[in-house]
């Protein structure tokens, strides 16, 4: 049963999480911030424009905010801190990955599919995302590197969105990710201090963690399948976090 008190905790937790104050919850949404004091101790709930907003906000899916999420979520096994950056090593499920991918085998060399990378046009992006069949919640724009580690001509480079099923229509391609153990940072004022920037683009933070992080606490990069995600949390692509798939050594 649907505890509504269970609930408020839930959007508590999940705030404090990402840092949020209720009255920067309360900006975001457009409601006061005595909404949001009432949806966390329990006395009332969101409609369901602003849960899906809600949702979003933190950073999770509705049925995890709601308790429901029959998916197995990423789960948090440790947090570890650096200066006012905070690293965190996550269990992630296997996910499924759809929209355009970009592959190197398909290009003379490296710099030519380097080139159609930076090139790919947005309408092309969005009219594949405009394909996508059951687009997990909350909605990402992930840019997924794959075995940019490796030998060049094993890469590809994907725009894409994580769904919920492999069965995707014509024109989009999927790559399906299995479950590993990721570190994974968010672009805020911390991480970028670590690489002596006031701001910082998610890429950036992959050299300072398979440089610095990884070998410093243990870590190396995954073998299976894994792979390097920038996931944006806001559409202009200017926050969100790096994936980094690594096992303990």
């Amino acid at each position: 049963m649907f505890n509504q008190i269970d609930f408020g905790k839930r959007v508590k937790s999940f705030r404090l999480r990402n840092n949020y104050s209720q009255k920067e919850i309360a900006l975001r949404i457009g409601v006061s911030e005595q909404a949001v004091s009432k949806w966390e101790c329990g006395e009332c709930l969101p409609d369901v424009y602003n849960l899906k907003l809600l949702a979003q906000i933190l950073r999770i899916s509705v049925d995890n905010l709601l308790d429901t999420d029959i998916q197995n979520p990423e789960k948090i096994i440790e947090t570890i801190t650096i200066g006012e950056a905070h690293f965190e090593i996550v269990e992630k499920p296997e996910t499924i990955f759809a929209g355009k991918i970009i592959y190197a085998k398909d290009y003379t060399n490296v710099d030519s599919f380097n080139s159609a990378i930076n090139s790919m046009p947005e309408e092309d992006k969005q009219a594949a995302f405009g394909k996508l069949s059951e687009i997990a919640l909350p909605i990402y724009d992930v840019n997924l590197s794959i075995n940019f580690w490796l030998d060049e001509k094993t890469r590809a480079y994907g725009f894409v969105r994580e769904v919920l099923t492999e069965k995707q229509p014509s024109g989009v391609e999927v790559y399906k990710m299995p479950a590993s153990l990721f570190i994974r940072a968010y672009t805020d004022k911390g991480t970028a201090q670590l690489i002596c920037k006031e701001q910082c683009e998610i890429w950036e933070l992959f050299t300072y963690i398979r440089d610095f992080f990884m070998p410093e606490h243990g870590f190396r990069m995954a073998e299976n399948g894994a792979q390097e995600l920038e996931v944006f949390d806001t559409f202009e692509h200017k926050t969100g976090y790096a994936y980094m798939p690594v096992v303990r050594v």
